[in-house]
């Protein structure tokens, strides 16, 4: 019989997956050692399957992360994912919040395109707008805009709204 990724013999017995399965407290890990465990015992791959819900080409992945990566890639990656890169140093955001509550004093309100405007000339920063409203409210600022009035209200129902309160 050829072998194939699955059938291939593995690097660890079946003890081994199933000691990894009982002391791991990460639910995704335990879950792929469960799966290693069963496939080291010889059981038939519908049958793996069908115990730990994953589809088969998840179980190529995982048998091929495990041939590549030995125990480690049987591991969660995600708890060491630091994520992207902030897009402003520390500096930079204080050196923005500082400019921000100086204009305000000075009764000057920013909108997310002078901020955008501002990245532009100081760092030389490409930033799309929605990104520049998480700056305005990471130094206290949120957007605001008059609500306008509307065209189709009824002014004596307004009045005696306001006289009520």
């Amino acid at each position: 019989m050829k072998q194939t990724l699955l059938t291939a013999p593995l690097a660890h017995d079946a003890d081994t997956f199933w000691h990894l399965y009982t002391t791991s407290t990460c639910a995704v890990e335990r879950r792929r050692a469960q799966f290693m465990a069963l496939l080291a015992e010889g059981r038939p791959l519908p049958e793996i399957l069908q115990v730990t819900r994953y589809s088969r080409v998840t179980a190529y992945d995982l048998v091929y992360r495990y041939r590549d990566r030995g125990l480690a890639g049987l591991c969660d990656g995600r708890h060491t994912n630091q994520g992207a890169p902030r897009l402003l140093s520390a500096e930079q955001q204080q050196t923005l919040a500082t400019r921000l509550h100086a204009d305000f004093e000075q009764d000057i309100v920013w909108s997310g395109k002078d901020v955008q405007n501002w990245l532009q000339e100081q760092y030389g920063l490409s930033v799309h707008l929605g990104r520049t409203y998480e700056f305005l409210r990471a130094a206290g600022f949120t957007p605001q805009r008059p609500r306008p009035r509307h065209v189709g209200g009824d002014e004596a129902a307004k009045e005696a709204f306001k006289s009520k309160s």
